[in-house]
């Protein structure tokens, strides 16, 4: 699924709007719609609208206000998740764009423009200032709008593509909204301590919003023979790690907090998979822990990965050992839901 971003700037009782007439061979073409683009490998969201409204327009926003997450789905493009803003711009002196015509447009006489179907939709809730949404439109074969409906956001406190893979195993397509925070604790209980790590994050990135969006946030830690393992902090240490789990038996926790932003209201709790690792010799460790795929998992193994072949077996949830249980995640998120569906 492709990632873009798309903006409306704002000025006085006016969006800056953009007709699609000069690129070809261009979806958009002849249609009307703010400004933005395709997000690069490993650009955030916002650094990607911005870096698009100054080579689109020429314009510095002074200000940007993540509106909602739009996701259209189509029997004829490929599938994409689009991060949508306002902002406020501090001049209407804007340049010429090699995309299409700009043009300021009164709030009131957009809807007389030539737009999509389902840009009418979120583009009225943008003048009704609605709280963040998560909207879904899919589009037909010949480009009709066929259906739309709106998610229950959710957004997950994390930077993990793991995670964010899982989440969309199972239908549900979050935001992502890593937490940033020190993930300082003094529990020394594996299960309390990542319950209550996963609560810090998923409370930093619930203070962010005031709606309907439910926060998930996650923590998980290796333990072997009494002691906590984390992310190992170099390849050497990532060694040590895997030489303490090979032929021994250990646990994963993961704890998971759940938060719905206009209340508080909120679903935690921890899960344990033990896993069994086979004998490894020492050239088997050093291959393994030299490369890339220790350095950002707790223990210092990934079970998806080519680790794998040293797994021989588990007791409990394998997406658990992953990073997220997610068959208590999916009822957790349930639980807090005021629709339907995610």
């Amino acid at each position: 699924m492709k990632q873009t971003t798309l903006c409306y700037l704002e000025h006085g009782d006016s969006y800056l709007m953009l007709h699609r007439v000069k690129k070809q061979n261009d979806a958009n073409e002849g249609k009307w719609i703010g400004v933005g683009g395709h997000m690069e490998e490993g650009e955030t969201p916002e650094a990607c609208i911005r870096r698009e409204i100054m080579e689109e327009t020429g314009l510095v926003p002074r200000s940007l206000r993540f509106r909602g997450v739009v996701f259209f789905l189509s029997d004829r493009w490929e599938d994409e998740m689009m991060y949508l803003y306002t902002g406020e711009a501090e001049s209407r002196e804007v340049r010429e764009c090699d995309e299409g015509e700009l043009r300021w447009v009164k709030r009131r006489e957009i809807f007389r423009l030539s737009l999509w179907e389902g840009d009418r939709i979120f583009l009225n809730y943008l003048l009704e200032d609605e709280p963040f949404f998560c909207l879904e439109l899919h589009y037909d074969s010949s480009d009709e709008l066929v259906s739309s409906r709106l998610r229950t956001p959710v957004i997950l406190a994390s930077g993990s593509p793991r995670r964010l893979e899982l989440l969309r195993q199972i239908g549900i397509r979050p935001v992502v909204e890593p937490s940033e925070v020190d993930e300082m604790c003094d529990e020394k209980k594996p299960d309390k301590l990542v319950e209550s790590l996963a609560l810090m994050k998923a409370r930093a990135v619930a203070a962010r919003f005031s709606g309907n969006e439910l926060i998930i946030g996650a923590d998980t830690v290796v333990v072997s023979d009494g002691r906590i393992l984390g992310k190992p902090a170099s390849h050497e240490e990532a060694a040590e790690m895997i030489r303490s789990l090979q032929g021994h038996p250990h646990s994963v926790y993961t704890g998971v907090a759940v938060i719905r932003a206009r209340d508080g209201a909120k679903r935690c709790f921890a899960e344990k998979t033990e896993v069994f690792v086979a004998p490894m010799n020492e050239e088997e460790i050093l291959l393994y822990a030299g490369s890339e795929e220790p350095m950002d998992k707790a223990g210092g193994y990934g079970i998806q990965g080519s680790f794998a072949a040293f797994i021989e077996g588990i007791r409990g949830d394998y997406f658990n050992v992953m990073g997220l249980p997610l068959r208590k995640v999916y009822l957790a998120l349930c639980e807090l839901s005021d629709r339907e569906a995610l």
